[in-house]
C-alpha cells in the first residue's frame, strides 16, 4: 500500500513540474535565432496572459529593458547575465537570460537571426537606391529597419535563399525617415513618393492607413529588379502573421519561400547565361 501512496505521490510531482515547464515558455518570445543563453536581439514580453496582466523586473534593466528592449555589451565586453521576473495572477516566475556582446559588423547586429559572418547584404544610402530604381538592373532591395520584428525574421531567410542561388548582394535601407506623410496627411513625402513612382504603383497594391488613397509599402519589403524592370515585390507581413507573438508556422514558411523563388526566378530568367 505505501509503495503505491509513494508512486502516486511521485507521478502527481512530476505532473506538475511537467505542468509548470510547459507554461513558462509562454510568457515571452526571443527573437529568430537566439536562445536563452545567447540573447541578441529583442525579447517580445507578453503584457497579458489568459486574460490577466503580466508585470516585468529585470536585474539589469541597462541591459534588458522591463519591455524587453535589449541593450547589448559593446564588443570587447564580456556577456551579461540578466534574470526577469514575470508576475502573473499573484505568481512569480524567473527567467535568466545570457546578453552576448556585439559583433562589430552593424548588419549582423541589427539582425542576428542572419548566423552569418560572410552575409552578402550591404547597407545604401537614399542616392544609391534611386540610382538602383532608375538602372533597374539586376539587384535585391531590402527597405526595412531593425525594429520591426518582420524584418528580423523574414530577412535571414531572404538573405539564405538567394545566396544559395548565387546572389551576391542585397542592397538594405532603412526607409524610417523617408516613409511619411505630408500636407496634413494628404501626399507622401516627395522622396518616399519617387521610391513609389519608380516601383510603379502596379505593383503596390498596400495602402497607408491613415490615408487609404495613398499607396504604402510596409516593413519589411523586398524588391527584385532585371533587365530595366520590377521583377517581382513583397511587402510587409506574410498572410495574418504576427511576429511579435509567434514564429512563421511551416505553412507560412514555405508560402513565404515560395514568392521569393518566384522573384529570384524572375530576375534570373532575364540572363541569357542563366541555366535556370
Amino acid at each position: 500500500m505505501k509503495k503505491w501512496f509513494l508512486a502516486l505521490t511521485l507521478l502527481m510531482i512530476l505532473i506538475l513540474v511537467g505542468a509548470c515547464k510547459q507554461e513558462s515558455p509562454s510568457f515571452f518570445l526571443l527573437s529568430p535565432g537566439d536562445t536563452e543563453t545567447s540573447v541578441r536581439g529583442t525579447i517580445y514580453l507578453k503584457t497579458e496572459l489568459d486574460g490577466a496582466e503580466v508585470t516585468w523586473a529585470s536585474s539589469e534593466s541597462s541591459v534588458i529593458s522591463v519591455t524587453g528592449a535589449v541593450s547589448r555589451p559593446e564588443v570587447d565586453q564580456e556577456a551579461v547575465t540578466v534574470k526577469l521576473t514575470a508576475t502573473h495572477q499573484e505568481k512569480t516566475y524567473e527567467f535568466t537570460f545570457v546578453v552576448l556582446p556585439k559583433t562589430g559588423d552593424p548588419i549582423l547586429d541589427h539582425y542576428p537571426g542572419l548566423n552569418d559572418s560572410n552575409h552578402i547584404i550591404e547597407e545604401i544610402d537614399y542616392t544609391r537606391l534611386i540610382e538602383l530604381l532608375e538602372s533597374k538592373e539586376e539587384a535585391l532591395i531590402y527597405l526595412g529597419f531593425d525594429s520591426c520584428p518582420w524584418c528580423k525574421e523574414y530577412l535571414p531567410i531572404f538573405h539564405r535563399m538567394a545566396k544559395n542561388l548565387g546572389f551576391e548582394k542585397i542592397y538594405a535601407y532603412d526607409f524610417r525617415s523617408i516613409r511619411t506623410l505630408v500636407n496634413n496627411n494628404s501626399a507622401l513625402n516627395p522622396e518616399f513618393q519617387a521610391v513609389v513612382d519608380l516601383i510603379g504603383t502596379s505593383w503596390i497594391t498596400t495602402r497607408n492607413a491613415t490615408n487609404p488613397e495613398l499607396p504604402w509599402l510596409f516593413a519589411p519589403t523586398f524588391i527584385g529588379l532585371a533587365g530595366g524592370e520590377v521583377k517581382g515585390l513583397f511587402t510587409g507581413a506574410y498572410g495574418s502573421h504576427v511576429a511579435r507573438e509567434n514564429y512563421l508556422t511551416a505553412d507560412q514558411l514555405e508560402g513565404l519561400r515560395t514568392i521569393f523563388s518566384q522573384m529570384f526566378q524572375e530576375i534570373r530568367s532575364t540572363d541569357p547565361n542563366c541555366e535556370c
